[in-house]
């Protein structure tokens, strides 16, 4: 295929996702916080595992921020959509080709990532049961922020999320020794993926929140009661990219255009 097909090839598989990022990031259920629980990260996610980093980051950037912008969000939602999930869609991209045939690195990212949620699971709990009081599931949270007596809501879906992902993670390094290299490498990167996701989706949120009040604990505080919906999303994501990707390689690997887009080489 010339240069120049494929080129054509790639804009339209990038058009696609983007329109599907788009319209499946309507598929949500709302949480009390104002955030959602969408698809949209899945179509991320399987744009990047298929079709490389750039074109999965692109997709669900474009795709997502479209759908906050026809939804009436702040500008500062849809820039910190465009920015969070393009490099969300690259490291999940870049990552899953570095790992596709690599056993043993692969492990070690898995072992990494669940040391890191169970760390985030622990600490979750410890804040949960030794909070002052309680609201509705929340735990409300004395703390200083700098310098400043700050009170944070902390949902109870926190860390009941953060163990469902451990669990998995656990459940998943158990096998990992009997597990084909495919199915392990899609969760072990989606997982690492939604990981950064939940880190920069927090962080740009406590800065740009920060920013826009004058005050960075406003921020804080407002990415403390998203964590939730970042969390289950995470799950959904998850479930969804390890069950479906296999079968879309298989039904799409024998197609020339795809062997010379996605740059993916599995050893069967």
């Amino acid at each position: 295929m010339s240069k120049k097909n494929t080129l054509l090839f790639k804009i339209i598989i990038t058009a696609i996702f983007i329109a599907l990022s788009y319209s499946l990031t309507f598929v949500s259920i709302p949480l009390p916080t104002g955030a959602k629980v969408h698809l949209g990260n899945f179509v991320l996610v399987l744009a990047s595992l298929l079709f490389g980093g750039f074109i999965g980051g692109i997709s669900g950037s474009i795709g997502m921020m479209l759908n906050d912008i026809v939804s009436g969000y702040t500008w500062d939602t849809f820039v910190r959509t465009l920015i969070v999930k393009f490099i969300f869609g690259l490291v999940v991209g870049i990552l899953f080709r570095l790992l596709i045939n690599k056993k043993k690195n692969l492990k070690i990212v898995l072992y990494s990532t669940t040391f890191i949620f169970l760390i985030g699971f622990i600490i979750s709990l410890i804040l949960y049961f030794n909070a002052s009081s309680y609201d509705n599931g929340n735990a409300i949270i004395n703390a200083v922020i700098f310098n400043n007596r700050k009170t944070i809501k902390l949902s109870i879906l926190v860390p009941i999320f953060l163990s469902i992902i451990s669990i998995f993670l656990i459940i998943l390094s158990a096998l990992s020794f009997k597990l084909d290299n495919v199915t392990l490498s899609v969760a072990t990167v989606t997982t690492l993926g939604v990981l950064v996701n939940t880190i920069l989706e927090f962080v740009s949120r406590w800065i740009i929140k920060g920013i826009i009040n004058s005050n960075f604990n406003i921020g804080l505080v407002e990415s403390i009661s998203k964590l939730p919906s970042n969390l289950i999303t995470g799950v959904v994501t998850i479930i969804f990219a390890s069950a479906l990707f296999l079968p879309l390689y298989k039904a799409l690997k024998d197609e020339k255009r795809f062997v010379e887009i996605s740059n993916i080489k599995i050893d069967e």
